[in-house]
Parts: C-alpha cells; sequence; structure tokens
C-alpha cells in the first residue's frame, strides 16, 4: 500500500491487496460498507460498474491490454473507491500504466495543481490516461488490419484466414472489457454529481465522451474486419471453384478417348482390330474427337 498527496487529494494505491491491506482500510475509513471490503479481497467476476453508499463511492472497471508480441489481448481489473477527499485505486495485477500516473501527477505541478482540486479530478486525469491508452492500442490493431487488407488483395488468401481469425478474436475480448464501461461511467456522472455536486458533472460527462471515442474506433475495427472475412473467404470460393471447373473440364474433354481407349482393351472383335495401322487410326480418332471438344468448349467460353 503507497499513499501520495496530490495538492488537495490523498491517493492509496493498493496492488493484490492482502488481509491486512483490507484491515487497514477499515481501521481509517470506518464508514466504508463491508460488501466493499469482502469485494477488495479478489477480483470480481462482474463486468464493470458502480456502486454509491453513504458517504462513497465504489467502482469496477475492467481495461483490456493488446499485447502485441503475444498477438492477444487480456483484461485487467482497477477497483476504485471515492472517499471524501481521498481515493484509493486497487489493482490485483501490477498495472505499470497506473504506476506511471502515480509519477507525474506527483512530479509534474502543473497536473498537481490542476487535477488535484478535488478527487473527482484525479479519477478523471486517470481514466483520460487509460482511454489515450486504449486508442493507442486500437492503433495497432489498425496497423495489423492495414497489412492483411492489403495482402488479401495480392493472393494470399488461405495464409491470412488465420490471422483475420485472431484479430477478430482480440477485438472481440476488446469489446467484451470496454463496452459495459458506458453503463458504469453514465451511472458514475450522476451518483458522482450527487456525492461530489453538480460542478464535477461536466468532468464526469467528459469520460463518457472519452469513452465514446475508444468504443467508436472498436466498432470501426469490427465492420473492417466483418468486411475483410467476407471478402477473403469470398476470393476463397471463388478460386476453389475455378479450380473445381477446371478438373470438371479436364474430365469431360478426356471422357470420350477414354471410352474409346477402354473399347479397344476389351478382349472383343472391334473395328480396325485387325488392321495394322490400328493404334494410329485410334489415336488419330481420340486426339480429333479431344480436339472438337475442346473447341465447342473454347466457342461456349468455357476454357
Amino acid at each position: 500500500m503507497t499513499e501520495q498527496k496530490i495538492k488537495n487529494v490523498t491517493w492509496i494505491s493498493i496492488i493484490r491487496p492482502t488481509a491486512k491491506d483490507i484491515q487497514m482500510l477499515n481501521d481509517r475509513f470506518p464508514e466504508l460498507h463491508p460488501l466493499i471490503a469482502e469485494d477488495l479481497a479478489a477480483p470480481t467476476i462482474r463486468p464493470s460498474h458502480v456502486e454509491m453508499h453513504d458517504h462513497h463511492l465504489y467502482m469496477v472497471l475492467h481495461f483490456p491490454n493488446f499485447l502485441e508480441n503475444q498477438g492477444k489481448v487480456i483484461s485487467h481489473e482497477i477497483d476504485f473507491i471515492l472517499i471524501g477527499d481521498t481515493l484509493i485505486t486497487v489493482q490485483y495485477e501490477d498495472d505499470r500504466l497506473l504506476g506511471s500516473i502515480c509519477t507525474e501527477c506527483v512530479g509534474a505541478k502543473a497536473i498537481n495543481a490542476e487535477y488535484g482540486k478535488t478527487v473527482v479530478h484525479l479519477l478523471y486525469f486517470i481514466l483520460h490516461k487509460f482511454f489515450s491508452f486504449s486508442l493507442k492500442e486500437l492503433d495497432q490493431i489498425q496497423e495489423r488490419i492495414d497489412a492483411i487488407e492489403d495482402d488479401v488483395f495480392e493472393g494470399f488468401e488461405k495464409e491470412i484466414l488465420h490471422d483475420i481469425s485472431v484479430l477478430k478474436r482480440n477485438v472481440l475480448d476488446f469489446r467484451r472489457a470496454v463496452k459495459p464501461q458506458q453503463l458504469t461511467l453514465e451511472s458514475l456522472a450522476i451518483q458522482g454529481s450527487q456525492l461530489y455536486g453538480e460542478k464535477v458533472k461536466p468532468l464526469l460527462t467528459e469520460l463518457v465522451n472519452e469513452y465514446l471515442k475508444v468504443w467508436n474506433l472498436l466498432e470501426n475495427h469490427k465492420e473492417a474486419l466483418d468486411a475483410l472475412y467476407e471478402t477473403n473467404n469470398a476470393l476463397l470460393v471463388s478460386k476453389t471453384n475455378e479450380i473445381i471447373r477446371v478438373f470438371t473440364v479436364l474430365a469431360f474433354i478426356t471422357f470420350i478417348p477414354t471410352m474409346i481407349a477402354n473399347f479397344y482393351g476389351m478382349n472383343i472383335h472391334l473395328p480396325y482390330a485387325d488392321n495394322p495401322l490400328a493404334f494410329w487410326i485410334v489415336t488419330s480418332i481420340m486426339v480429333i474427337v479431344t480436339a472438337v471438344v475442346w473447341y465447342m468448349l473454347k466457342w461456349k467460353k468455357l476454357v
């Protein structure tokens, strides 16, 4: 547990809370609701949500993190407690971004003065940073989408089918983490205004706008991937149909010559069977029939 003083606000940060940490919070803030203390013991399986109690707010948010080197998206939870002029953040995994935000708030006097006015100002600054980080992560996904789009029309449909599926999974995981945040932030704007006054409502409303930037970009990525997936599948089907058509035409062309050859392979008497030029006669007939069939298919533009 670490504690920082940022102008008028006290920021308490807890990473991987222990029973001792939770007990210290209960001793320091006896008005803290018992259910909140229970929830802090482990990450919640519920999606992002906010709860208002008599003198404090409790909010759970899940933030996606795109691991570019592993090509996947993971979600991590951060709990926020707003109680008086104190902001408590609880992490269940060490989040470097939150650590850098804390360092920035303490080290930069301008940020300290601007966002240390109230606990809501500090919360706004933290969430604004997280949404900005999400936009940068979505830019990385956009770069991959652009690369795949180029490959789709370069004839690598089969090779990139896996890449498209992986990106679709990543966007789905991103959406699963982000989608519940809208209702949570809208509720925060209402409940936060009730607890801290109407003067903080513009800040809390602005958080909803910050969220919508992330969501709209995420929706664009989803639509682009859906279109690429359908286009790639259409090109694959077209190529498969072309291959089947070629083999069908070849089978049709060789059918009659093959049938003639099979007749002369039977142990029965057939025309020209005793002719010394039978081989060349039969071969000529097969070549002529093949040429006629080929010409007819060519005339019908089937080959």
